[in-house]
């Protein structure tokens, strides 16, 4: 049986301490350099390092670093050679539009649903009026002292806690504003740190659930193939765009488990078409019971006591 890879101590240590800007490259390419010796895909490591930094950080110098540390094939830590004499991995083809449908549609065969279909499989099957869409979902995924935090417009938005917002939505509704509204389906501190006080993925106190979605996926199989994923989904929402969104249930002790689990995931479900950078903890969400332009954000599907490896309806993969 083949060991699943592991993270250094001292590796451990620096994805849980993100340097500040001045530091990062380095520090970046020292994470990455670990982390490709230890057999860690490059995907995995992208949602890995992507989550630490701000988006000044930009993806593309992530990937060249990326690149440049599986160019030299680095061995784990304990090895005498430093470097193997063998090839390069090869890179990993592109998922485009035809091959994710393509394999999507291999995965479902015949299968197919639509929302209403969820909607009945769904144990806290969504109210019928969208526009009270939140309340159940604040409910259902958050507890009552966590500090929530919703986004109606770019910037670190309006935080309170789960209690607090359940009053809220009760007398005012959803905040709605030129974006739709958004937010953070992992609860998070009083304060944020990061530059012009926007929150970070070290702003985060418990690593409860990860995003998932796909831009590139026609919505009807989104849908499907969401609702056949061997994944404990606690909620799918309709983004009132493009794409569902769908929280699966992560409750990683800490960020290290967090990224680890969530990377290998993101891996897994890549050939899919699924968005490979979601992966970091404080990645927001859409929050359902506002518009979107003509579009509602609609919960399509909320079940809080997701666990284990069962699809939404029934049987494992």
């Amino acid at each position: 049986m083949n060991r699943p890879p592991a993270i250094p101590r001292r590796t451990r240590a620096e994805l849980i301490c993100p340097a500040p800007p001045g530091g990062r490259h380095e520090q970046a390419r020292r994470i990455i350099f670990s982390l490709v010796a230890q057999g860690f895909c490059g995907d995995a490591i992208f949602v890995q390092v992507r989550g630490m930094y701000g988006p000044d950080f930009r993806d593309a110098e992530i990937w060249n670093l990326i690149k440049g540390a599986q160019s030299k094939n680095p061995q784990p830590s304990g090895y005498s050679n430093r470097y193997q004499n063998s090839p390069a991995p090869r890179p990993a083809q592109p998922v485009t539009v035809e091959s994710a449908t393509a394999g999507v549609e291999r995965f479902l065969k015949s299968f197919r649903c639509d929302e209403a279909d969820v909607w009945h499989a769904s144990p806290w099957p969504p109210l019928e009026d969208p526009v009270f869409d939140a309340l159940p979902l604040m409910a259902g995924l958050f507890h009552g002292g966590d500090l929530v935090n919703v986004c109606p417009e770019h910037g670190a938005g309006i935080t309170k806690t789960r209690d607090e917002w359940m009053v809220h939505l009760r007398n005012y509704g959803a905040p709605s504003g030129s974006i739709g509204c958004m937010f953070r389906p992992n609860p998070v501190s009083g304060t944020p740190t990061g530059d012009k006080g926007g929150w970070t993925d070290a702003d985060i106190t418990v690593h409860r659930f990860a995003l998932v979605e796909s831009d590139i996926l026609p919505l009807d199989l989104q849908l499907s193939v969401l609702a056949r994923l061997p994944l404990p989904i606690a909620a799918i929402i309709f983004s009132g765009g493009k794409s569902y969104h769908a929280l699966v249930r992560v409750a990683a002790p800490d960020a290290v488990e967090y990224r680890k689990d969530v990377g290998r995931m993101l891996a897994l479900l890549r050939p899919l078409g699924f968005d490979q950078s979601t992966g970091n903890p404080s990645r927001m969400a859409r929050l359902p019971g506002v518009m979107r332009g003509t579009e509602h954000q609609r919960l399509v599907y909320l079940n809080p006591d997701a666990s284990g490896e069962t699809s939404i309806f029934g049987g494992k993969k």
